[in-house]
């Protein structure tokens, strides 16, 4: 009798585990560049998600990073701690919608993580540098999440802010000790006369005054194509 009541025990055992099992999510990352990417990685480790990265362009509809899920398959703790996750990589908000969302379909413990990718399609290289200007020279690196960051010398580690483009015009925002303001650049196409002869470059030619109390703000932006 005790042995039966031991295999039947360990048989509601197992399919309670079966019925408690984290749902396996399917993160198509291409909105990501490769320092979110490890981040992201890193993050759902820790937190003990359950992923299987996907490098398909599978987010060309969404504006945010978006959870797909088939219906009742998700807990408030699951998409919490998810937020949480995302938001750390620059981005606004997570969006969630079941299953049947723009034709993407999930069966039953699987879900599709969306980051979006419109912003890696403009026409523009996503590291500029600072041209023109009084100040130490600066590094910008445009990110997938329309977030972007400022690195020099004269800043440890670096400022961040929110870019915007829509052409020929790159607008960066920033909010800081001063209050929130932005500078729109206009992109101007030509060329440079270099060390190894003349190379096609960009410049992003500042249309706002150059009078902000962030130095980077006072500066044209450019970028110099090497082929």
């Amino acid at each position: 009798m005790k042995v039966l009541l031991g295999k039947m025990g360990l048989v509601m055992w197992l399919l309670f585990c079966i019925g408690c099992h984290a749902p396996k999510m399917h993160v198509f990352y291409s909105g990501l560049d490769k320092a979110q990417w490890v981040e992201l990685t890193k993050k759902l480790d820790r937190e003990g998600f359950t992923y299987l990265p996907n490098s398909h362009l599978g987010g060309t509809e969404y504006r945010h990073p978006t959870l797909v899920y088939f219906p009742n398959d998700l807990t408030t703790e699951f998409v919490e701690k998810l937020t949480v996750v995302v938001k750390s990589l620059g981005f606004e908000r997570l969006d969630v919608n079941v299953f049947n969302r723009h034709k993407h379909f999930y069966s039953k413990g699987n879900l599709g993580l969306y980051f979006p990718i419109q912003n890696k399609q403009t026409a523009f290289s996503n590291l500029l540098y600072s041209a023109d200007c009084d100040y130490a020279d600066s590094r910008l690196t445009l990110l997938a999440s329309g977030r972007w960051r400022a690195f020099s010398r004269d800043i440890s580690p670096y400022i961040e802010g929110k870019w915007q483009y829509h052409a020929p015009y790159l607008t960066l925002i920033y909010a800081g000790t001063h209050g929130e303001f932005q500078q729109v650049y206009e992109a101007q196409q030509h060329q440079v006369i270099t060390l190894q002869g003349p190379k096609k470059a960009t410049t992003y030619q500042v249309l706002g005054h150059n009078s902000y109390p962030l130095a980077l703000f006072n500066c044209n932006l450019q970028i110099i194509f090497a082929e």
